[in-house]
């Protein structure tokens, strides 16, 4: 029988020290991996949302949303990039500050600067999935209102409604008395919840509906089979070789 190879050893590598902004970095990631896996390593995990709407605050994110004005002008990094953390001397100091803000921003809320970001930019997004996800899975129709204040403090009222999307349905909005009673009511209403200024005109928006994109129609040769259009068309080739 032939003899069992030896393993092969092989030499320790050196270490390589990072600076404190690099484990910052690390850190981050690490923190991300560690709550993916948790229960494939025995730990208990939370229960799962029905539908997710958002991302859980991480140390990386808070320090990237609370300072990235300065970090940019510091480091002339894009915002969210690896750089960005990287090059910035101070995010070593600043790491459990903001471990601690990630914390109290998941489990309290965001303050109101950062969550008028969120609504302004995701809020029409996360609503028309949520109605989506209620009509395709429980088969409900739904109509949403909405009202925030935006960055500048501006009380901001929305009406969502994708019923049109679903199912040949119709629109809510467009069938019924929307701007005569149903906005008049909500805006009393959220111009109360939200400490409205008396005679302020809060801003209305309202939710597009998607067009769908437009198929490209392709002519077909004598056999039936589709043929791409020629790019070519109109252009003088180049006599330089």
């Amino acid at each position: 029988m032939p003899r069992t190879q030896s393993p092969t050893v092989l030499s320790q590598q050196t270490k390589v020290h990072l600076d404190k902004a690099e484990v910052v970095v690390l850190r981050d990631h690490l923190e991300d991996w560690s709550n993916g896996c948790k229960t494939n390593l025995g730990g208990k995990k939370n229960p799962k949302p029905l539908i997710k709407y958002g991302r859980r605050w991480t140390a990386r994110q808070v320090l990237i949303q609370t300072h990235k004005d300065l970090i940019r002008e510091e480091t002339g990094e894009m915002a969210g990039s690896e750089e960005m953390i990287s090059k910035w001397p101070k995010a070593g100091e600043e790491r459990e500050q903001v471990q601690a803000t990630a914390e109290k921003w998941n489990n309290q809320a965001a303050p109101p600067e950062v969550q008028a970001e969120v609504a302004e930019s995701k809020g029409a997004e996360m609503i028309e999935h949520f109605a989506t996800k209620m009509f395709k899975q429980a088969g409900m129709r739904v109509c949403v209102l909405s009202a925030w204040n935006n960055s500048k403090g501006k009380l901001m009222l929305g009406g969502h409604d994708f019923n049109e999307q679903f199912g040949n349905g119709e629109s809510f909005i467009k069938t019924r008395d929307w701007d005569g009673i149903f906005m008049p009511e909500w805006g009393e209403y959220a111009g109360e919840q939200f400490d409205a200024e008396d005679g302020e005109e809060p801003l209305m928006v309202k939710s597009k509906k998607r067009q769908p994109r437009k198929l490209v129609e392709l002519e077909e040769d004598a056999e039936g089979w589709p043929m791409l259009p020629d790019t070519m068309d109109g252009i003088v080739p180049s006599n330089n070789t």
